[in-house]
């Protein structure tokens, strides 16, 4: 019952909104068939509307005594508020229709980059065959030299008293003592160990560095693949959805993060139930360099002794350190500020492990406003008058938002640009 009152509050709230209290006289003679389930649903008004997709009972209209009964826990919303707000999208798409011209720009615009960006990764694809190509033809080297290893061990088991034998008799007769030195010098193409070498010595070699051979390449094929499967999930990310839902874009992916920090949702991660210990998350997409950028962390949950920090980061930097933290010197990829009021910065020591910050804790928002073009971030604790300011120096690397946890079960929130004054 409780739950039930809830969510007529939160509906008369909805549908008493000053933009929607007009609109909604449009649909005010709409009228609601009568619910078919019987007994308590008794001449209840279907007027509900399920937004889950999953609904087991695959039953899109409601009543409220549905809503208790068949969608508890389910997104629901009145038809006559619905249709309220898809009318006042569509009035709003007129407005800002697009004139010819102006779509002539963008997709002479679009198709400009498209070329660009083609050529680039043909360009790239080019590189990588020109190197394995490379790497191809030293293996192929690397090989050979060791069968003329062995053949040179027959070499210096005895046919080099032969060619020294040959010149000796062939002294006095230039051109078969030329013949013969050449013979000698050919031979001599490798040099010959200092060191009498037996077949379980010479075996033992060659295995240890064919293994470290193997395992080179296998680190070349790992990052590789690693680097290219990461591009393949951001341009997913960006085809599925439209720039304009860009601030839905940001999410935490598996492969951008510690081992020990688990993703609840895209946009929720929690240090899991582990030992004490420095692990990033990091979110995708990368922050635009062009333009400014305003995003906030919500903490849910924080450990007593309270150390968490949030901001951005080098992703390149944070994988090569496998996710962690070396905060006593540079370099260690990130600009963040911590609960406890500390400052983190990857370039600048006077901004790095020193307590400059406003402190913060459960509950509490920190929005964040990374500007590229004046070379910072700007922290600010939502409902209080309290910021904070990091420089960043201008790179060529991206920035991406980030989480750094040390407690176990400490649990943050990314909230996207235009939900940051709806908290």
């Amino acid at each position: 019952m409780k739950q039930l009152l809830q969510n007529m509050v939160k509906t008369y709230k909805q549908m008493n909104k000053s933009d929607d209290k007009v609109n909604i006289k449009k649909f005010s003679s709409l009228q609601y068939p009568q619910c078919p389930f019987g007994g308590d649903h008794s001449g209840e008004s279907m007027s509900l509307i399920c937004l889950e997709k999953d609904c087991l009972q695959n039953q899109i209209l409601c009543c409220c005594i549905c809503q208790e009964e068949f969608h508890k826990g389910h997104q629901l919303k009145p038809l006559k508020l619905l249709l309220c707000e898809y009318d006042q999208q569509l009035r709003e798409y007129q407005n800002i229709s697009l004139k010819q011209n102006e779509k002539d720009f963008l997709i002479k615009k679009i198709n400009e980059q498209e070329e660009k960006s083609l050529i680039y990764i043909e360009d790239l694809k080019a590189q990588i065959n020109n190197k394995l190509s490379k790497i191809l033809t030293l293996e192929q080297e690397f090989f050979e030299n060791l069968r003329k290893f062995v053949k040179m061990r027959e070499f210096s088991n005895g046919n080099q008293f032969t060619v020294i034998e040959t010149i000796i008799q062939n002294q006095t007769n230039v051109e078969m003592l030329s013949k013969s030195v050449k013979i000698l010098l050919d031979t001599l193409v490798q040099e010959i160990p200092e060191k009498d070498l037996n077949y379980e010595e010479i075996s033992r070699i060659f295995d240890f560095h064919i293994k470290d051979q193997k395992d080179h390449l296998h680190q070349l094929e790992t990052q590789l693949i690693q680097g290219i499967e990461q591009q393949i999930v951001l341009l997913q990310s960006k085809t599925q959805k439209t720039i304009f839902q860009k601030a839905c874009q940001f999410e935490f992916l598996p492969n951008n993060k510690h081992p020990q920090v688990d993703i609840l949702q895209p946009k929720i991660v929690k240090a899991s139930n582990s030992t004490h210990g420095y692990k990033f998350a990091v979110m995708t997409p990368s922050l635009d360099k062009n333009q400014t950028t305003v995003f906030g962390f919500k903490l849910n949950c924080v450990h007593q002794s309270n150390w968490i920090a949030v901001g951005v980061c080098d992703l390149s930097i944070v994988q090569n350190k496998q996710f962690g933290f070396a905060f006593q010197s540079l370099g260690h990829g990130g600009y963040m500020v911590s609960s406890n009021g500390g400052a983190w910065s990857s370039t600048t020591s006077n901004q790095n492990n020193v307590v400059k910050c406003f402190k913060f804790g459960k509950g509490d928002i920190i929005v964040c406003t990374y500007d590229p073009n004046n070379q910072t971030i700007i922290f600010h604790k939502q409902k209080s008058n309290t910021t904070f300011k990091l420089d960043i120096p201008k790179s060529d690397q991206a920035l991406y938002p980030c989480v750094l946890f040390y407690y176990a079960l400490d649990e943050v929130e990314f909230i996207q640009p235009e939900g940051i004054n709806k908290q």
